[in-house]
């Protein structure tokens, strides 16, 4: 699964926040990928740890550094051994 933080309890938001989305239910060493509506990698992230509770973070940059468009975003998580899942998500501004 994909998720923020989107939920805010107090009764004024101030700022944007952080501009990060996590994966959660990960297996201990994956692989995900991230592309675009086109089909281009957007980001690669190699997943392997034990203690991170199934989660990982992605930045919302690109393997060059720079800060992605809003829109719909296909994940890929390959996992050796276990198999793979294919998502979506969008990323609204």
């Amino acid at each position: 699964y994909v998720g923020t933080n989107a939920f805010e309890p107090r009764s004024q938001i101030e700022g944007r926040g952080e501009r990060r989305v996590q994966f959660i239910h990960l297996p201990p060493r994956c692989t995900i990928r991230i592309f675009n509506l086109r089909g281009e990698l957007v980001r690669r992230i190699d997943h392997d740890s034990v203690i991170s509770d199934g989660a990982e973070w992605w930045d919302l940059r690109t393997e060059e550094q720079q800060d992605v468009a809003a829109g719909v975003y296909i994940f890929h998580v390959e996992a050796p051994g276990i198999g793979e899942h294919i998502g979506k998500f969008a990323l609204i501004k």
